[in-house]
């Protein structure tokens, strides 16, 4: 069953911003424990006695409608493909340990086994679809797309986001690609498949939690977020295209872990992974996990900082879109 909400309803007939938000961020992107001494000093953007990934959630809902949109979680409740999470439900969702992912090619499978996960970037993406034919949700907040994994010539492994992206008309505001990610094959396949990438407040696509680079895939600067809605405009209406636009957000500078220092990290954990014959669906929580332990929560704290800058540039984006 797909059910939209009665207040995201509202909100698409009444035109008020809507900011889409991706639940697989709380069920397998952050610990379900609440902040340990070991990771060092708790950001304050969360309330550090609950879980880390409900405290998230709130943050980041607190974001949206600080910027007077509204949030739209969107996840899957006991097989049920739910635009428009209650708070009740987010919280559920974030103590459920049998809760993992699910993305196109599993969602169909899982709704009817009546479980329950939090959705990729590729399956909230249809559900900003699915929201309304006439008038899909937007924007959608996340960390970082998925892209193409490094070695991937000799393993082949490409995210599904990639062609979700293709083919929804929503602006993504994400910092970039996940940093265990091949950038630059990333970046010209998002040229490839027809989706502007747009750096906002940068010329560089972002490297998820790592700062940013000179040798970084080139992208177009823009610095505000009506010049962005109204290159959204011209996209969607003026030429008629279906794809999605990534609005790229640099992490904060204070909280970016330093460039190069988890190359050596990755690579072993890379390599742990494919020793381990895991399924693909492993490999990204598998990788982030590593860095959080071996950065003792440098990693942890720039990827909360990030999902909350995000869900604030997001909803402003949101905002100039909808006026």
């Amino acid at each position: 069953m797909l059910t939209v909400s009665k207040h995201i309803q509202d909100a698409i007939l009444s035109g008020r911003p809507i900011v889409a938000l991706e639940t697989a961020v709380l069920t397998s992107g952050l610990p379900r424990e609440p902040w340990q001494t070991s990771y060092g000093d708790c950001p304050t953007c969360i309330d550090p006695t609950l879980p880390i990934n409900h405290a998230l959630a709130i943050a980041v809902t607190t974001q949206v409608t600080d910027n007077e949109a509204v949030p739209a979680w969107i996840g899957l409740i006991d097989g049920e493909f739910k635009i428009g999470l209650s708070a009740d439900e987010i919280e559920t969702l974030c103590r459920n340990e049998s809760a993992k992912k699910v993305s196109l090619a599993t969602i169909a499978q899982k709704m009817a086994e009546g479980d329950s996960a939090g959705t990729t970037v590729a399956t909230t993406l249809l559900g900003c679809k699915l929201a309304s034919p006439k008038k899909p949700i937007r924007v959608f907040a996340t960390g970082g797309i998925g892209g193409f994994h490094q070695n991937w010539s000799t393993r082949l492994d490409i995210s599904a986001d990639l062609m979700a992206l293709a083919t929804t008309p929503t602006c993504v505001v994400a910092s970039g690609a996940k940093s265990i990610l091949d950038l630059h094959a990333t970046v010209e396949a998002l040229e490839t498949i027809g989706v502007p990438t747009l750096g906002v407040g940068c010329d560089t696509f972002p490297p998820f939690i790592e700062q940013l680079c000179e040798e970084d895939p080139k992208v177009i600067r823009i610095d505000s977020t009506d010049a962005l809605a109204a290159i959204c405009n011209k996209h969607w209406n003026t030429l008629g295209l279906h794809s999605a636009l990534l609005a790229a957000v640099p992490a904060p500078e204070s909280e970016s872990v330093k460039r190069g220092s988890l190359a050596e990290v990755l690579q072993k954990a890379e390599s742990s992974w494919l020793e381990s014959d895991l399924p693909s669906e492993t490999r990204t929580p598998f990788l982030l996990n590593a860095l959080a332990s071996v950065t003792c929560g440098c990693s942890l704290r720039a990827n909360l900082a990030l999902l909350c800058k995000n869900a604030s540039v997001a909803s402003e984006i949101a905002v100039a879109i909808a006026n």
